[in-house]
């Protein structure tokens, strides 16, 4: 039962997420998560905190607006105050220049009794690396 609830409560806060809502996500958060979005791309981070989750989060839907993460897959294991849950998410939006982006992510979590104390997102940061460069270049010709 725990593990149902747990995965119908990872799918509503994805749900707002996925519409540009990451402050819910921030509101989850543990004071000192440990956050790791892997790769060598502008939007790759590493780091520890609450406040910078929130930062990082709002730098992303600057440089991505209209930026939609949705949910395909949601595992979760273990109890209360030790839960790992996987998320295996689509990535779309709309570049500034009008080309569609696509990619998936996974997410590994740890929940400590409903807060998020670790999350760390591998996407594929070729495609990834290409669409900050488009973003980038369509904006500094405007």
């Amino acid at each position: 039962m725990y593990h149902a609830i747990t995965r119908a409560r990872v799918r509503a806060l994805w749900r707002r997420i996925g519409t540009g809502d990451y402050r819910a996500a921030v509101a989850t958060a543990a004071p000192d998560l440990r956050f790791r979005f892997a790769g060598d791309t502008p939007v790759s981070a590493e780091f520890v905190g609450r406040d910078a989750f929130a930062e990082w989060f709002r730098a992303l839907y600057e440089r991505f607006p209209g930026l939609r993460l949705t949910p395909r897959e949601v595992i979760v294991r273990g109890w209360p105050w030790r839960t790992t849950v996987v998320v295996r998410l689509d990535v779309t939006a709309t570049l500034a220049d009008g080309t569609p982006y696509r990619n998936e992510a996974v997410q590994w979590l740890t929940l400590r009794w409903g807060r998020m104390t670790a999350d760390e997102v591998l996407e594929d940061t070729k495609a990834l690396d290409a669409a900050c460069r488009r973003q980038a270049a369509a904006t500094a010709l405007r």
